[in-house]
């Protein structure tokens, strides 16, 4: 599991080693701040286009050989953006780095391989942790080697993205097992693919749950997205200032994930506990937005954003490995990330608009709303379970 984790770390310290660096590189190259929430787009678009693909081959082939090829097309990406001298070449780094970004699904798909039902929520945890040290670290990473004295740099924290990249595709192939057992026998038949994808639409998933991953991905990616842009303008921050603040807040999100999320869920359920993210993600949204902007709000209130929607995920990954079939969990996670991704495609972007066009603080009042619609499915969710349970005693 440890192997596992990392990986789950490793990509998300190669996503956000750029953010801190965002404003001041774009400035560099004379992009403005819709350029600067593309360049995470282009990420998440490839993320949408590669993660289906990935957690579908990782079904017929191995867990273990899915994940080591993602880190060596990582490496290859973070080397491309360490010498990426223009705007399109650092486009094209990040849309390579997105189209390995499949992996969180294998993982995914691997954490429930190796989990019973009991203590899958517990494990997801885990997960979230490890993103909240992965969001910790890529903004650190980013925000100390970006440069100094005003001149910003991508060339010292992509090599460090790659050799990382690189020492997780080593410990993959080395320590992490084969936790899909039905992968060769899967090769072997001559299943209808086709059927594969429908099958992960049955009565007890629907459609509902695959939009709520978009949602919580729009909000998330916008938080993510606008937070640097957020500090240089209202706070007057620079790239390391940026990068610390996202560390604090990353670090304050892995202590959650590990340590509350396992108990959360048992005591709770993943659809409770998914309501309280939401009611925390709004709470930070409304300090943001309503008191002073000062060192203090942002200590407060981004923390409070951020805790409430990593929530999101390792809940709603959990509740959708309930309801699949065990052979498809590496093509249904896989799918959820493609979604998921595809709300980073269009969350960076519509947070840039928002922050151009009207004020600083309305992408956080977008992001409170989305919370208010995740509190409402939350509710009908847990109406519709309690009808399912005496039903299915029947």
């Amino acid at each position: 599991m440890p192997a596992i984790l990392f990986a789950i770390f490793i990509d998300l310290v190669g996503f956000g080693i750029i953010v801190p660096i965002l404003p001041f590189l774009i400035d560099k190259y004379n992009g403005d701040t819709f350029t600067g929430t593309a360049l995470i787009s282009i990420y998440s678009l490839f993320a949408l286009i590669g993660g289906p693909v990935w957690g579908r081959i990782s079904d017929k082939f191995g867990r273990r050989p899915a994940l080591a090829a993602t880190f060596i097309g990582a490496t290859l990406s973070y080397v491309t953006l360490a010498h990426a001298d223009s705007l399109l070449w650092l486009f094209i780094a990040r849309a390579m780095s997105g189209a390995m970004a499949g992996n969180v699904g294998i993982v995914m798909a691997a954490m429930a391989d190796m989990t019973t039902p009991k203590n899958r929520g517990k494990a997801m945890g885990y997960v979230g942790a490890a993103f909240g040290f992965g969001f910790a670290f890529g903004p650190a990473i980013g925000g100390i080697l970006g440069g100094n004295d005003g001149q910003v740099s991508i060339y010292l924290p992509a090599l460090v993205a790659a050799a990382l990249s690189t020492i997780a595709m080593i410990l993959t192939i080395i320590f992490v097992p084969e936790t899909n057992p039905t992968s060769t026998q899967a090769h072997n038949t001559n299943s209808d693919s086709q059927t594969a994808w429908s099958a992960i639409f049955n009565a007890s998933t629907g459609y509902i749950i695959f939009g709520i991953f978009i949602l919580a991905a729009i909000s998330q990616s916008i938080t993510f997205s606008i937070t640097p842009f957020w500090a240089k303008q209202v706070l007057l921050w620079d790239h390391k200032q940026v990068g610390f603040l996202l560390m604090g807040t990353g670090l304050t999100v892995a202590v959650i994930q590990a340590f509350a999320i396992g108990p959360l869920f048992q005591k709770l359920g993943e659809v409770t506990s998914l309501a309280i993210g939401a009611a925390i993600n709004i709470l930070g949204c409304l300090i943001i937005v309503l008191l002073p902007a000062s060192v203090i709000t942002a200590l407060i209130g981004l923390p409070l954003v951020m805790s409430g929607l990593t929530i999101s995920f390792p809940a709603l990954n959990s509740i959708l490995s309930l309801k699949v079939d065990d052979q498809l969990q590496g093509t249904a996670l896989g799918f959820s990330n493609g979604l998921s991704a595809g709300g980073r495609v269009f969350g960076p972007l519509f947070a840039g608009t928002l922050f151009t066009t009207y004020s600083a603080d309305t992408p956080f009042i977008f992001v409170a709303g989305m919370g208010v619609l995740l509190m409402i499915w939350t509710y009908y969710e847990k109406k519709r379970s309690k009808h399912i349970i005496p039903n299915a005693a029947e």
